[in-house]
């Protein structure tokens, strides 16, 4: 998998990616990272690639030539085509997208800053604009960074254990189960006994029904958007009857 990721903090994607899981998947090339700076696109004498905005208003915009540029020499080098804007004003990036751009291979990241980037560098370079939540950071690395690191974990061969992913919370639509390691016993709890048990059947059992628990209090969106299986549909009964007694 390939990022190419366009922003005028370099050091900041490359510093936080460098380290542990995307870390080892980058020496092992497993995942190629690139990073673009508008500065070194732009015309300015000083270096500048914002200005204010048409119209009045607050903060500075960033400039649409220095941004082409650099997303045009991004898909040169890369063979990239597909071009994606981090913003709050995007569709929101989940589990299923994180997939969905595990297709791709090779895609660049166009991290804006300060109010926004010329809406002519969405009409004419970004193919999709992502959200990672409803809220407001000072820049799109952030988002950026959470995105290469929620796809490249997918990559065949990134996580050590293949079966980490699958049991990861969001992939099977639910919250991921209760997780607990040695000792089985401690002045702050118990192990569960099913997970000490050895009866796998009971454990997985427990684990579903732990998964159901937790996101019906959590996430019961998740719940009501989910095609429960009769299976599900008993253990949700259980857990209200228990909740209730």
């Amino acid at each position: 998998m390939r990022f190419d990721v366009v922003t005028l903090f370099p050091s900041l994607i490359e510093d936080a990616l460098f380290h542990g899981i995307t870390g080892r998947a980058i020496k092992e090339n497993k995942l190629i990272l690139k990073t673009w700076n508008p500065r070194d696109f732009t015309d300015s004498k000083t270096n500048r690639i914002d200005d204010r905005p048409y119209g009045g208003g607050p903060g500075m915009i960033m400039e649409s030539e220095p941004l082409i540029r650099t997303i045009k020499a991004a898909k040169e080098s890369s063979g990239s085509h597909h071009v994606v804007y981090m913003s709050p004003q995007g569709k929101s990036f989940n589990q299923k997208k994180a997939e969905e751009f595990l297709q791709y291979k090779n895609i660049i990241l166009l991290s804006g800053r300060y109010e926004g980037i010329d809406e002519r560098v969405i009409d004419n370079e970004v193919d999709e604009v992502s959200s990672v939540g409803d809220f407001i950071v000072s820049g799109g690395e952030i988002p950026a960074l959470l995105i290469i690191d929620a796809v490249c974990r997918l990559e065949e061969g990134v996580l050590g254990d293949p079966n980490s992913a699958r049991e990861d919370s969001f992939n099977n639509g639910l919250l991921e189960f209760p997780q607990y390691t040695r000792p089985d016993s401690n002045e702050f709890g118990d192990v569960p006994d099913v997970l000490l048990s050895g009866n796998h059947s009971e454990i997985n059992l427990w684990r579903l029904k732990e998964s159901l628990r937790r996101t019906l209090k959590l996430r019961p969106d998740l719940i009501e958007d989910r095609l429960l299986t009769n299976k599900e549909k008993d253990l949700i009964s259980e857990i209200k009857s228990e909740e209730n007694s």
